[in-house]
C-alpha cells in the first residue's frame, strides 16, 4: 500500500501568510544586517519555490540556517525542499535537527515520519508517527502514515485498528474507508472488506477505484457476476481513469483472460502514455506468452517511465534470463534489490536473492 494523501506540512508552516515568519530570540538578539539578511534570505527561498527552483530555494535556506541555527521552522522548509527533491536521508535529518529545537510540533515529528518511510526505515517511520499522535492525536496524517507503515510491516491488526481511530474522527472519510477495505482485502476478510468498500462507495460514489476494490473482493469469493458489474461500473463511473483501466487489466488478467486484459492495459496506457504498472503489466503478459524480447521492450518502457519501480527492474531481470543475457539480467536484479531495501520489503528482497543465487 502506498501512501494516498500525505502531504508534508513543514514549508507551509514556514512560509505561510507571506513568510510572516516569527524571528526568535537568538535572531532578535543579531545585528540589525544579519536580521535583515535572514529576512530577505526567507523572501528569496518563498519565491524559488514557488517558481519550483528547489535547488535554488535550498541554498537560500541552507544560508538562512547559518545565520539563525535555533530556528526550526528554517530546518523544516529545509527538510520540505530536500523530501520534494526525493532526498529523504537529509530530509530526515533536517527534520531531526528541527525537532531537536521544537520538539512539540506534531508537524515536525510527522514530516520526519514520512521521510522515514520512504527511506524504508518502517521502524523509525512507526516511531516519528506515534509521536506525532500523541501530541495531537487528531492528526490524520499521522494516524494514515502510521497505517500505512503498519500494513508495510504486516501489523494488519493494528493497521485496521489505526484506520478505525481515522474514520472515528472523520466519519465521512472516504479514503480512511477505502484503505481499512484495502487491508481487510489483504487479510481475506472479504465480507469486512466488502462492507468497508461499500460505505467508501456511498460517501464517493464516482470514484470507479472503489468499484475496483469490490470487484477484488467479489471476485476472491468466487463471486464473477457481481465483480464483473463492479468492474463495468468502475469504467462507466470514470472511463478516462487510466488507473481504472490498468487495475481492469489486473484482474482480467488474474482470471487468465489475457487479450481482454492486454486491451486495458493499452487504454490505460492511451489516457496515460508513461504509467509504470500498465507498461510492467504488458510485459508480464508478453513474458507469459514467451515473447521475451516484447517483455524486455515493455519493463524498459516502465524503467523509463519511472526508474525506482522496483518491479520493473526484477522482471526486466527475469526477462534478460530468459534471453540468455546473464550480465544484463544481474545489473537489473541488483537494481531490484536496492529499491526493494529502501521500501524495507522483506518478502520481495528474498525472491530477489532467489534470483541472483542462480546466476552468481
Amino acid at each position: 500500500m502506498r501512501y494516498s494523501r500525505v502531504v508534508l506540512m513543514g514549508l507551509c508552516l514556514a512560509l505561510s501568510g507571506g513568510i510572516v515568519l516569527p524571528l526568535s530570540a537568538p535572531v532578535q538578539a543579531q545585528s540589525q544586517a544579519n536580521s535583515e539578511r535572514l529576512f530577505k534570505l526567507f523572501q528569496e527561498g518563498k519565491k524559488l519555490v514557488e517558481q519550483k527552483d528547489l535547488p535554488a530555494a535550498l541554498t537560500k535556506y541552507q544560508q538562512a540556517a547559518q545565520l539563525d541555527s535555533k530556528n526550526a521552522r528554517i530546518f523544516s522548509a529545509i527538510g520540505y525542499i530536500q523530501a520534494k527533491l526525493g532526498e529523504y536521508d537529509e530530509a530526515a535529518k533536517a527534520y531531526r535537527q528541527a525537532i531537536a529545537i521544537d520538539g512539540k510540533d506534531a508537524n515536525f515529528h510527522y514530516a520526519l515520519g514520512y521521510s522515514l518511510g520512504n527511506t524504508g526505515d518502517n521502524e523509525g517511520a512507526a516511531e516519528a508517527y506515534r509521536q506525532a499522535v500523541q501530541l495531537n492525536p487528531k492528526n490524520l496524517k499521522a494516524l494514515e502514515g502510521l497505517g500505512v507503515i503498519q500494513s508495510r510491516q504486516k501489523d494488519f491488526e493494528g493497521a485496521v485498528e489505526t484506520f478505525n481511530k481515522i474514520v472515528a474522527i472523520a466519519p465521512k472519510d472516504w479514503q480512511a474507508h477505502d484503505a481499512k477495505g484495502r487491508i481487510l482485502l489483504q487479510q481475506d476478510q472479504l465480507p469486512e472488506a466488502i462492507a468497508a468498500f461499500q460505505e467508501a462507495s456511498k460517501l464517493s460514489p464516482n470514484t470507479g477505484d472503489i468499484q475496483i476494490n469490490i470487484a477484488m473482493a467479489y471476485l476472491r469469493q468466487g463471486k464473477v457476476t457481481e465483480g464483473l458489474a463492479a468492474l463495468e461500473s468502475a469504467a462507466s463511473l470514470d472511463p478516462r481513469n487510466s488507473r481504472v483501466h490498468y487495475r481492469i487489466g489486473q484482474l482480467l488478467s488474474q482470471q487468465s483472460q489475457l487479450d481482454e486484459a492486454m486491451a486495458s492495459y493499452r487504454k490505460a496506457l492511451q489516457f496515460e502514455p508513461r504509467y509504470a504498472d500498465a507498461l510492467i503489466g504488458q510485459g508480464d503478459i508478453e513474458r507469459s506468452r514467451g515473447n521475451d524480447l516484447a517483455a524486455v521492450v515493455a519493463y524498459r518502457q516502465a524503467i523509463n517511465a519511472d526508474s525506482q519501480k522496483p518491479e520493473a527492474h526484477y522482471s526486466l531481470g527475469l526477462a534478460l534470463i530468459e534471453r540468455d543475457r546473464k550480465e544484463e539480467a544481474i545489473k537489473a536484479l541488483k537494481m531490484a534489490r536496492q529499491l526493494y531495501q529502501k521500501q524495507g520489503n522483506r518478502d520481495a528482497i528474498e525472491k530477489t536473492d532467489e534470483a541472483l543465487e542462480q546466476l552468481e
